[in-house]
């Protein structure tokens, strides 16, 4: 398995977050490892998209479906041909995108210097969240090349990055500035609130499979925060302390740093 990095030369934020549900959290406290699902699996159909898949989805997309008024000029034949044409493209895209996101395994963390409340809503509204810091979480990613369990998924490739967004409606005036070395480090700039920092897994051929662990290590030797939402009542936060610490002493459950802002107007000071 080989190993690199994507678009993090320029790279300013401290840390990646990864909000999380509990069942999510105590499975990574159990095995050190991080579930990198199928790419087919994402909200983002267009996940891993070329610019020129791009124009082209964009430009057959307006011309699928016989206009409701037709330019008299244009024969019956022309504009049915067209249509054809369309939509052959669009499914000749369809069947190249699908076995790309079958080949690609993603684990996706937000990139910043803070929590995003965003985020916490988003995907981890009664959860928790695993903070690292962007530097040292590239380092024991590398190491984690060369763990057993690691090599045994068959993966060919590792790449951890930043994700690169952009406007899919310009990309037919920027097509050459638009191509990247990893079009699965492409999303459309409607994401953008999603500030994602992503690990890979590159695979050579199609397979029947959902997702892979890809072991950090021992997590004793890991070094990691994880937070409490912001909104969660003391009750659930101490119930939740005691369970984590049955998981690991070393890594005690935090309140969220949020948590006093949020609460301020109800605070007693006297």
């Amino acid at each position: 398995m080989d190993w690199n990095t994507y678009h993090t030369e320029d790279i300013t934020e401290r840390y990646v977050y990864r909000y999380l549900s509990f069942e999510k959290l105590v499975h990574f406290l159990i095995t050190g490892s991080l579930y990198l699902a199928r790419l087919d699996r994402f909200e983002d159909n267009l996940e891993g998209i070329t610019p020129y898949d791009i124009i082209e989805l964009m430009a057959r997309l307006k011309t699928k479906e016989k206009p409701k008024n037709p330019n008299s000029k244009i024969p019956d034949d022309i504009q049915n041909n067209l249509i054809n044409y369309s939509r052959k493209t669009l499914a000749e895209i369809q069947k190249k995108l699908s076995e790309i996101q079958k080949k690609r395994f993603i684990c996706c963390w937000f990139l910043g210097d803070v929590e995003s409340m965003g985020m916490w809503d988003l995907y981890a509204p009664s959860g928790f969240v695993i903070r690292f810091e962007r530097k040292y979480f590239q380092t024991i990613i590398k190491r984690g090349v060369q763990i057993p369990e690691n090599i045994k998924t068959g993966l060919d490739l590792i790449v951890a990055g930043k994700v690169v967004y952009q406007n899919f409606d310009k990309m037919i005036k920027n097509e050459k500035q638009s191509l990247l070395k990893y079009s699965v480090f492409r999303k459309h700039l409607a994401f953008k609130h999603e500030e994602e920092y992503r690990l890979v897994g590159f695979h050579s051929s199609l397979i029947d499979k959902s997702g892979f662990d890809y072991k950090l290590g021992t997590i004793q030797d890991l070094e990691f925060d994880i937070y409490a939402n912001p909104r969660m009542n003391t009750l659930s936060f101490t119930t939740y302390s005691e369970i984590i610490k049955q998981y690991s002493e070393k890594h005690k459950l935090l309140e969220s740093k949020l948590k006093t802002l949020l609460e301020l107007r109800d605070l007693k000071f006297n």
